[in-house]
């Protein structure tokens, strides 16, 4: 990156003046802890990036185009709040620094415009970004420090500008090279964030291929001993060709370990034979399966040495082909979305839905007719069934306490009904009761909320 002196400051700051001043910032995205991205009304050629790196601040114009995903927290929540929909009335270089103050106004609800200024310190190992209200006071910084700093940050305390040690020299800047950095800082980020969204797709290949090595070398290990067996058939064969010759056949029986006495010479051949055809097929599987890791591996590095070069489309399609079917695999295991939960209260089950579609199959494909079907009043909440035709007070009071937590409520009334009391509504969870008893709850004891962290699914 050029590094930005006192004149590369003036030529940001002509530039701004021509693009962006007298704009509304219509958008604000966070990028990462340091990269803030804005978008403008009557300049929509380029967006702004400002960075505020700790070794190199920077801001410079974008393409268009360049887009990411806003990061969530403080720092966009007051960049939202005070900069998106704001119009640049001034952009000005205080204190003849690496510091650029845009005047900013906003209507707040009352319409009524009020002023606030954005200050960007670009200066390296110190770079910072201030917001200040119509009288100069901090509403909130990048960066706070404490009283006991040389220029304390601190919210609500009046702005305080850097301190200058020395005059800068202006010197020379070369503004047309310094865009180039920032287009290459643009590009090296959209890599980088390609590449931690292709991280998982990376990782698996590799853990593949050091898999599959070790596979190999079992394979190989295997084969190697079975190739060792092959002399079966040579031994069998000698057992037959000797079996009237007693002194040979002696010496080839003393040399074989597995030779059984109780069986005939022919029978221990024939038991040689079927160690030789069991190690052949041995063989041929080994060699078959290397071949196919092997065929694996030269696929799986392939990719992995060209990852750099594969574009975000062709990362995806192979995210599908090799992680998404893994997962796919795994998850034939897992019980389907709409399978509700439950848990277990004296060897009774208390069953509840989390969404419309658990709440339908739990009443209206789990349940038995002389179940107890309960449900918080006048708002669309969760199902609980106890799956019991005979549920006394205790019981009844868990299920209770169950849809009121459930519910998102602190108290509420509660309807409880047989099963066989209600029917389908005309949407799916929905449920009307022809026959119910009403119960009103205003608290859950501690108990009933560790009996809902056991929860399982059917």
């Amino acid at each position: 990156m050029e590094k930005l002196n006192l004149e590369g400051i003036y030529q940001i700051k002509e530039d701004l003046d021509k693009k962006i001043l007298n704009s509304f910032i219509t958008n604000v995205v966070v990028i990462n802890s340091h990269d803030i991205l804005l978008t403008f009304s009557f300049y929509n050629k380029e967006k702004l990036l400002v960075s505020l790196n700790h070794t190199s601040p920077f801001l410079g114009f974008v393409p268009a185009d360049f887009n990411s995903h806003t990061v969530l927290g403080q720092l966009n929540d007051n960049l939202r709040k005070y900069l998106k929909g704001s119009y640049i009335v001034a952009i000005d270089i205080l204190n003849n620094d690496r510091v650029l103050k845009f005047t900013l106004h906003k209507s707040n609800e009352f319409y009524e415009k009020e002023t606030y200024y954005l200050v960007l310190e670009l200066i390296p190992t110190i770079s910072n970004l201030i917001f200040l209200d119509h009288k100069e006071n901090i509403l909130f910084a990048k960066h706070y420090s404490d009283l006991t700093a040389s220029r304390p940050v601190i919210q609500k305390m009046a702005y305080i500008s850097l301190s200058k040690n020395k005059e800068l020299d202006r010197g020379e800047f070369d503004y047309i090279n310094y865009n180039q950095d920032v287009a290459k800082y643009v590009l090296d980020s959209l890599k980088l964030k390609q590449k931690e969204k292709a991280l998982p797709l990376y990782n698996h290949l590799k853990s593949k291929v050091k898999s599959l090595k070790r596979k190999i070398k079992v394979l190989n290990d295997e084969l190697n001993e079975a190739k060792n067996k092959l002399v079966y058939k040579e031994i069998g064969e000698s057992l037959l060709t000797y079996k009237d010759d007693k002194e040979e056949l002696t010496f080839i029986i003393n040399s074989i370990k597995s030779y059984d006495n109780d069986l005939s010479v022919e029978q221990n051949a024939s038991l040689l034979f079927n160690k030789y055809k069991k190690y052949k097929r041995t063989i041929e599987n080994d060699i078959r399966e290397i071949d196919i890791a092997s065929k694996e591996i030269e696929e799986y590095e392939h990719i992995i040495n060209i990852f750099d070069y594969l574009s975000e489309e062709e990362i995806l399609e192979l995210s599908h082909k090799y992680l998404i079917k893994q997962a796919n695999k795994k998850n034939k295991m897992l019980p389907p979305s709409n399978s509700p939960y439950y848990v277990e209260y004296n060897h009774v089950r208390i069953g509840f839905g989390k969404n419309k579609e658990q709440n339908s199959v739990l009443t209206f494909k789990k349940a038995n007719k002389e179940d107890t079907f309960i449900h918080v009043a006048n708002i669309s909440a969760s199902h609980v069934v106890i799956f019991s035709h005979d549920v006394n007070k205790d019981i009844l009071l868990v299920g209770l306490e169950i849809a009121l937590i459930l519910s998102g409520k602190s108290d509420a009334e509660i309807q409880v009904a047989k099963v066989k009391d209600i029917k389908k509504g005309q949407s799916t969870g929905q449920v009307l009761l022809n026959k119910y008893e009403s119960f009103y709850l205003k608290e859950v004891r501690d108990s009933t909320k560790k009996l809902l962290l056991t929860q399982k699914r059917f």
